[in-house]
């Protein structure tokens, strides 16, 4: 039989035991109180390094301007994590599952970044789908001012074979990045053999694509511009047109997409070059593919399959 002492001391060992467990410092954090998130998401093709979650708002966090009827579950906090290393200004465009688009622009830096608020979510996992894009400070829409083009030359990192090359400032040095990235890599110049193209010039290459049976609808971007193009060949085809005539059906038709603001090519309004592909193979190819990912927005596509072999690079 345990004595008085004994059995006192026990009783006050529980009870402080007690205490201890359901007292939490101000410090410290309850388990309900860990925030509410959604997984971690990449972004889109040209935009690898980068990841979005949401999550519900903090309980008592109603943020500015709401009153005491809101939801407070209804906004969710937008976070966003950069695995590059310098400053990017981008626009994110939220969908939620009832497809309300709700836009977002931001600027991020390296590492874990409070975007914002999603106002239109309903709850911490109501984000369907979100695109990303650059944001360089012109400004868009039809009152924007585009920002004027200059005629880019070869460097020590890159040696220039286009006809005709281009670019706006902000996209020349973003080739000139990639160029740098590439040149470190691998001690050689990325070579440009393609930059701006007319519509006459664009006209003739889908022409000869279609005429070896290539899908350029798969092959474009745009679709719907892709798909315009390839209709007026088909007609002209139907008609009996030789390729002249064909040619300039299709121009014709590329000359209207621009006049509405429409561009089947990034290379029609200085927003694309092409890279030569010979013997970049291996070692090569991967450099080139890394510092292309380095470079958020500018996405590569593969086009050694034509009679033309290169590396598409798309800037805008």
């Amino acid at each position: 039989m345990l004595g008085l002492g004994e059995s006192w001391l026990r009783a006050w060992g529980m009870s402080a035991a007690l205490f201890a467990f359901m007292v939490v410092s101000p410090g410290e954090a309850r388990a309900g109180d860990a925030p509410r998130c959604s997984a971690w998401r990449a972004a889109g093709k040209g935009y690898e390094k980068l990841e979005l979650r949401t999550c519900a708002r903090p309980e008592g966090d109603e943020g500015e301007g709401e009153g005491e009827g809101d939801d407070e579950d209804a906004a969710s906090t937008v976070e966003i994590k950069s695995g590059y290393e310098d400053a990017l200004k981008v626009r994110i465009e939220l969908v939620t599952k009832g497809g309300t688009v709700e836009q977002l622009d931001v600027k991020l830096k390296n590492g874990e970044n409070a975007a914002g608020a999603c106002k239109a979510c309903r709850g911490h996992d109501d984000v369907k789908s979100f695109r990303v894009t650059t944001q360089d400070g012109a400004g868009e829409g039809k009152d924007a001012t585009p920002e004027p083009l200059q005629k880019v030359a070869g460097t020590n990192h890159m040696e220039v074979l286009a006809r005709d090359l281009r670019l706006t400032d902000t996209n020349a040095k973003r080739l000139e990045r990639i160029a740098a990235r590439y040149h470190k890599a691998t001690k050689k110049r990325l070579v440009v053999t393609g930059g701006t193209r007319t519509p006459q010039r664009q006209a003739q290459l889908m022409y000869d694509k279609l005429k070896r049976g290539d899908d350029v609808v798969a092959l474009y971007e745009n679709k719907a511009a892709a798909t315009e193009v390839r209709n007026a060949y088909r007609d002209a085809a139907s008609r009996g047109e030789k390729r002249k005539g064909a040619i300039r059906a299709m121009r014709e038709v590329i000359e209207a997409q621009i006049g509405r603001g429409t561009y089947v090519s990034k290379h029609l309004k200085s927003g694309a070059v092409d890279v030569r592909s010979w013997n970049m193979d291996g070692a090569l190819e991967k450099a080139l593919r890394e510092a292309v990912k380095q470079e958020p927005g500018v996405t590569l596509m593969d086009e050694r399959d034509g009679p033309e072999p290169h590396f598409h690079l798309n800037l805008l």
